[in-house]
């Protein structure tokens, strides 16, 4: 029945297929299918398939509450389907070099059958079984139809064995270079799926960071405005302050809406990497803080990515496999030298012959072996396997360019991430001095507007500057801890922890919060 239903939403489709085929030049094309009749094709399929789940269980809420970095990176390593595929990936290329090993052994082959014949044959003679123009004597002289009925069993066995085989050897390093291009692959995915955890993690930090700093910031805005607000009542102010303070309190609630939004687009990221579908629980059990500061110079880490990196070693195993195969195409013109054992054999049970003379209870064995030496190879073939070999050296060639291309690569990332850690640092120290200074004007110019000096334009202007101040310090913070992490997975090295980077940085958004004291002035 699922078939017939099947077929009914292909119809359309299959109808169409030849008016399509048969249409000339010139003539209107006939009407696509309508959108619903594609749309509806293989519907129902794999409805009721369970979906692999790799024995995976949900990871606790309690612990995606308060998730830490590297807890994060160890749960995307165990959990990752990206990182799993690969591993599959590694496991197939190793079960491909067995099979490749294999070829050293003998092939055994063997066939059996077995069934019930019968035959029954007629002549327009009499004497076909005792034989034309012989003396009809006997019980079947007359007789000119004969039958017969009995069980034959056929079976063969054959053993081949390639003692010489010009192909094994370079299909057997092939395979070598394609597991160890395998093994890079592996550990590729394994080094870029850890980047991608802490890039995510950073920015869901910085994400809440920036929700927390605009709850603050909104706050002080909305106390502002209700100050205004009443210094309009009083009469010394005018509504086009007011209207001013207005805007400065729809900018900083936009930016906390756009702030939120980025939360939970940076935790459907990193619950994605964390093959997590319960998103909306994940909270980092710190807040944004420098991670630590790169100690390394730009030599020294230039030679750690250089002998870190896979991906130069993946480019420089390319080279060996597409040599293998120049070598697996020419083996053809060389001789294959293989020993050919064949064993035949017929049993049957009855009278396999006709007509007499009747054996009862009858048994056949009929054996036949065979062994030889057999020796193939390609005498001509039109150039076509000196062809394949002459394209899979300019493969090689090709490999060997992007093993250049990926040492610029690599130099390129490290000398980037580098320029960004060290240059970042002082970046962070600057912007942290910059979020205190503003968040003092703010306070002080807030002070002094609510004691009857200067006008509103001068605490808008202080309001901006803050919440510029805050944005561009958030911002390189993170970016300066995904400088780190980078420069980390391009090199090989590490970051170490900096108390006193820490230390002079502090924590210049736990004072954004205007004085308390103000609201009860207006």
């Amino acid at each position: 029945m699922t078939l017939l239903l099947r077929l009914r939403r292909l119809f359309p489709l299959l109808a169409l297929a030849p008016l399509a085929a048969l249409a000339r030049p010139g003539e209107p094309q006939p009407a696509p299918p309508p959108t619903k009749a594609v749309e509806n094709l293989g519907v129902g399929w794999p409805a009721g398939q369970p979906l692999p789940s790799f024995g995976l269980s949900p990871i606790p809420v309690e612990q995606l509450g308060n998730l830490d970095l590297s807890t994060a990176v160890e749960l995307a390593h165990r959990r990752n389907p990206v990182v799993r595929q690969t591993y599959e990936q590694l496991l197939a290329t190793q079960n491909s070099l067995g099979a490749a090993y294999a070829s050293w052994w003998p092939v055994i082959n063997g066939s059996l059958n077995g069934g019930i014949n019968g035959q029954r044959s007629y002549y327009n003679y009499t004497g076909a079984l005792t034989g034309v123009g012989a003396p009809a004597s006997g019980a079947y002289a007359n007789a000119t139809a004969f039958a017969s009925s009995y069980f034959q069993s056929l079976n063969q066995f054959d053993l081949n064995w390639n003692l010489f085989d010009p192909a094994r050897t370079p299909t057997i390093w092939q395979n070598k270079y394609l597991v160890r291009q395998a093994v890079d692959g592996y550990v590729i995915a394994r080094r870029d799926n850890k980047l991608r955890t802490e890039e995510a993690y950073i920015n869901l930090q910085r994400a809440i960071a920036k929700t927390i700093t605009g709850q603050q910031l909104v706050a002080n805005d909305q106390l502002l405005y209700r100050l205004a607000q009443s210094r309009v009542k009083l009469g010394v102010a005018s509504k086009l302050e007011l209207a001013k303070q207005d805007t400065v309190l729809k900018t900083d609630q936009v930016n906390l809406v756009n702030a939120q939004q980025n939360a939970q687009v940076a935790q459907a990221d990193l619950a994605e990497l964390l093959n997590e579908s319960n998103a909306a629980a994940l909270r980092p059990s710190a807040s944004l803080a420098p991670l630590g500061s790169w100690s390394q110079p730009l030599e020294s880490t230039l030679r750690s990515a250089m002998a870190y990196r896979k991906v130069i070693e993946q480019q420089l195993t390319a080279v060996k496999i597409n040599e293998a195969q120049a070598q697996i195409e020419l083996a053809v013109y060389r001789p294959t030298i293989a020993l050919v054992n064949s064993l035949y054999w017929t049993k049957g049970v009855g009278y396999t012959a006709l007509g007499p003379p009747w054996v009862q209870n009858a048994r056949t064995d009929f054996w036949n072996g065979s062994t030889a030496l057999q020796i193939t190879f390609t005498g001509f073939d039109g150039g076509q396997a000196r062809m394949n070999a002459a394209a899979a050296l300019r493969k090689a060639r090709a490999a060997e360019a992007q093993v250049q291309s990926a040492l610029n690569q690599v130099r390129r990332e490290v000398q980037t991430y580098h320029a960004q850690a060290m240059q970042g640092r002082e970046a962070v120290l600057l912007a942290s001095a910059r979020v205190n200074s503003a968040s003092q004007a703010l306070r002080l110019q807030t002070l002094r507007f609510n004691a009857g000096y200067g006008n509103i334009t001068d605490v808008v202007q202080a309001q901006q500057d803050l919440t510029q101040a805050v944005g561009v310090y958030i911002d390189q913070l993170a970016d300066y801890n995904v400088a780190l992490v980078s420069l980390a997975r391009a090199s090989g090295l590490t970051y170490e922890p900096d108390g006193q980077l820490q230390q002079q940085v502090g924590n210049p958004l736990a004072r954004l919060s205007l004085p308390t004291r103000l609201s009860k002035l207006n």
